[in-house]
């Protein structure tokens, strides 16, 4: 397993601001049933303003999820998305409703699953940038990817670089970093690679130089107890 191409601990640590978000989730997940955990999660993902979730919980309920998440990722998102379409559920050929449907089955009350992890923009981009799928002269992607074949690559690296025993703290992370570079666009343009570079690298320095300087990085967390 490689590691992780970027602090974990520290991006995942930024994910604070959404910890109701997160009991949620946890609460959620602690459900046996699939149909329930979709049904809490639902507007959680977001999902709620494209499917309401009363035309898709019939077919969640029918759907062998057992069956797809055996399979190769690439394979069970392009199977469950397909019988989604053919519900009438979805007419396009966006991934993230199915994905999250194979996340919720494949994760369990303990812990994510990190053959099937949460797929949206964020984490897309957060992917694309990390592992340089876009390289410098591009820009981010406006959306995920809807092919099912990048969708499997992304699944793979995100396994073999997951650090030992926590997928959720890795999601976080990748999710926190996704927004934080793709908030970085102007002129409501996706962001460019060399503006992440800048960026990225300016904040490197940045804390080099507060390490340097005072023997810590950020905040001096003790100094401000002692105020």
């Amino acid at each position: 397993m490689s590691d992780p191409p970027l602090n974990v601990p520290y991006w995942a640590s930024m994910y604070r601001v959404y910890e109701e978000d997160n009991e949620q989730y946890l609460q959620a997940l602690a459900e046996p049933d699939l149909v329930e955990r979709a049904r809490q999660l639902w507007k959680w993902k977001d999902l709620s303003r494209r499917i309401p979730f009363t035309d898709i919980a019939p077919v969640i309920s029918q759907l062998d999820m057992d069956r797809y998440v055996e399979q190769r990722p690439s394979t069970a998102v392009r199977n469950v998305r397909d019988r989604l379409r053919d519900e009438g559920i979805i007419s396009g050929s966006g991934l993230v409703t199915p994905s999250f449907l194979l996340h919720l089955a494949a994760s369990g009350p303990n812990a994510s699953s990190a053959t099937f992890p949460i797929y949206d923009r964020r984490v897309w981009n957060a992917y694309a940038y990390l592992w340089g799928i876009r390289e410098r002269g591009e820009r981010l992607y406006r959306a995920a990817s809807q092919s099912p074949n990048q969708y499997g690559e992304f699944c793979q690296a995100f396994r073999e670089s997951c650090p030992d025993g926590d997928p959720r703290r890795y999601e976080q992370a990748l999710f926190m970093l996704g927004g934080f570079i793709m908030d970085l666009g102007t002129d409501e343009k996706p962001t460019a690679v060399e503006t992440i570079d800048r960026v990225l690298s300016e904040q490197e320095q940045a804390i080099e130089q507060m390490q340097d300087r005072t023997g810590y990085a950020m905040v001096d967390v003790g100094a401000v107890r002692t105020q």
